[in-house]
């Protein structure tokens, strides 16, 4: 049973909104402002009393000034969360960030809004809402918002299942110097990345480390996921019993959240490890109550693990008839879980692909039966003619064969030339583009993310001014080589003129991307410059359709301009887009041995 992440997770976070600095106008407004406030600090710690005090909040509505208005609606698509209502949640937060123009309150919304949309599996939503609030202006927005802001980003990673993506960004939170509640929830979402990854914590001091700090900042929800992990290992262990004890032993703490996934996670765990202990009647308790307790999602997991554990108690208590009623629920909501538009999308882009291929072998077959029947034709016809006719016939099937290849091996030079650099031997920019877009059309069909790298060679003028063209052209081609080697098989590579190279490449993400351009940088290292006395380097800008589509015009643009932050952050380095500069960014400085 895999590891739920939950949006009460993120701490409390700061707001510039101009509620809590404005003077207070008339007592009532002063209350407002308190209430709001004290709401917004115990959204986590105190669900009964942050649903208590929007109640309070909400009676006074009438009297909220605009600002104060929108802070109170953002405080209700929280208290939505909490009960489960994700679907309201998400509406009234992609209202707020459509129509609010404070940075920090656009922010929340938005960081909101990806990790409600993360919990209902809406990753495309989640993905693109988070995107545009990170890409908001860094300097208007908290330090305590950005780091949410990664946290939502790792939240959504682990549940894509990219734990390396999660595990990154909870670890730049907490090298951030974050408040105590984000240290925690990183610490929590950490944990959960290195469970995923299969390499949990150093030691289990590490998660009893984090467990504690979680209890102490008396966020109970971060504490007892941590502890749901923590049990996971035990149980992978074949410490059962410990797991039992750990999950039991604060129970009650789960069920005072009211936060219905938790408390479906934590019920569907004990269920899950009572029934491999055989005792049957407490696993068969356990499971109701997440079924109960767990919220209506159809595609929470505690969910369907209740049903599979209902359904094996039947059996073993020898009641047919129950354990074929749960095990038909436990397969439809198992069932639920997969992402059906995206399954049946897949399927129908399988099947157009395999009909093709099988309308083009019905073509080739009829092909080779027309050929064949030409064939014996000429047969028949050379039978009924002189041996001088069929000599002339076969001086004109030779002249016909012999221009024929000519002609091809012309056209063959003819577009080797117009599509090939002829310094280099790669791909000139057209030829690159062609392919690029037509490998771009197969990733986009096929549902693959795909990167794209440009390279661009630091001071390659001081070397033709100070050495000459020819051992310019000497350096492209030994840049050339290095590219080539760098190169996965199926990449498209190319030179698009002077001094500046591309490598197109499907079924590879940032990461991949990076590691493309650190391949590229250790080749060029290695080549022999002892001719112009200085090492080759250049300047890479990286892109992926995740961030730029596949449309090869806009991931050009985004790695070209990320390769100039390349060369304006000191050259020799990469660029990713969308992290910094051109986004919030991150340079990777090229390390070779």
């Amino acid at each position: 049973m895999k590891p739920v992440t939950l949006l009460s997770l993120l701490g409390g976070l700061s707001i510039g909104i101009g509620v809590a600095s404005a003077p207070a106008v008339a007592a009532s407004q002063g209350e407002v402002v308190a209430l709001l406030q004290k709401a917004d600090e115990t959204r986590n710690n105190d669900p009964k009393a942050f649903i208590s005090l929007l109640d309070r909040v909400a009676s006074l509505e009438a009297d909220l000034k605009p600002a104060q208005r929108d802070y109170l609606r953002l405080l209700q698509a929280y208290q939505h969360s909490y009960r489960g209502r994700y679907d309201l949640a998400i509406k009234d937060a992609a209202i707020l960030f459509k129509q609010v123009t404070e940075p920090n309150l656009k922010f929340r919304a938005g960081i909101l809004l990806a990790n409600n949309a993360a919990i209902t599996r809406d990753y495309s939503l989640g993905l693109r809402y988070l995107s545009e609030a990170l890409d908001l202006d860094d300097g208007q927005i908290d330090a305590a918002n950005r780091n949410d802001g990664f946290l939502v980003a790792s939240v959504l990673y682990n549940q894509l299942g990219q734990y390396s993506l999660g595990q990154h960004y909870a670890e730049r939170v907490m090298a951030r110097e974050p408040t105590a509640k984000n240290r925690c929830v990183a610490r929590h979402l950490r944990v959960e990345a290195l469970y995923g990854l299969g390499s949990w914590a150093k030691d289990d001091l590490e998660v009893k480390e984090a467990i504690a700090d979680c209890s102490s900042q008396k966020d109970v929800i971060a504490a007892n996921l941590l502890r749901g992990n923590y049990a996971r290992h035990l149980a992978t262990q074949g410490k059962i019993t410990e797991a039992v004890a750990l999950l039991e032993q604060n129970l009650s703490e789960v069920e005072a959240t009211g936060y219905p996934r938790l408390i479906g996670e934590m019920h569907g765990l004990l269920a899950e490890y009572r029934l491999i202990q055989g005792d049957i009647s407490t696993a068969e308790a356990h499971a109701r109550a997440a079924l109960a307790k767990g919220g209506d999602g159809n595609f929470s997991l505690p969910l369907v693990t209740a049903h599979k554990v209902l359904y094996e108690a039947a059996l073993r208590n020898g009641d047919v008839s129950a354990a074929l009623e749960q095990y038909r629920r436990y397969a439809e909501a198992d069932k639920a879980r997969l992402d059906e538009i995206k399954a049946r999308e897949f399927a129908f882009q399988l099947s157009r692909q395999e009909l093709q291929q099988k309308n083009q072998a019905i073509e080739l077959l009829q092909k080779q039966n027309e050929v064949l029947k030409l064939q014996q034709e000429v047969s028949q016809a050379s039978a009924r003619n002189t041996q001088l006719l069929l000599a002339l016939l076969v001086m004109v099937l030779a002249a016909i064969g012999y221009w024929a290849y000519k002609i091809k091996r012309v056209q063959m030079m003819f577009r080797r030339q117009a599509e090939m650099d002829g310094l280099t031997g790669l791909s000139n920019r057209r030829h690159f583009r062609h392919n690029a877009e037509a490998l771009l059309q197969r990733c986009a069909g096929a549902g693959r993310e795909s990167s794209l790298v440009l390279l661009d060679l630091d001071h390659f003028k001081h070397i033709n001014d100070r050495h000459g063209h020819a051992v310019g052209d000497w350096v492209l081609q030994q840049v050339a080589v290095a590219i080539q080697a760098a190169c996965r098989e199926g990449d498209v590579c190319g030179r698009l003129g002077g001094e500046e190279f591309a490598i197109l490449s499907c079924g590879s993400d940032m990461e991949a991307a990076r590691r493309i351009a650190q391949r590229c940088s250790e080749h060029l290292a290695a080549i022999d410059t002892s001719v112009i006395g200085r090492p080759v380097t250049a300047s890479f800008g990286c892109t992926t359709s995740a961030r730029s589509g596949y449309a090869f015009e806009s991931m050009f643009a985004h790695a070209d301009a990320a390769m100039y932050q390349a060369k304006a952050g000191g050259r020799d380095r990469v660029r990713a887009y969308g992290e910094g500069g051109v986004g919030p960014a991150t340079v990777l400085e090229l390390v070779r041995s």
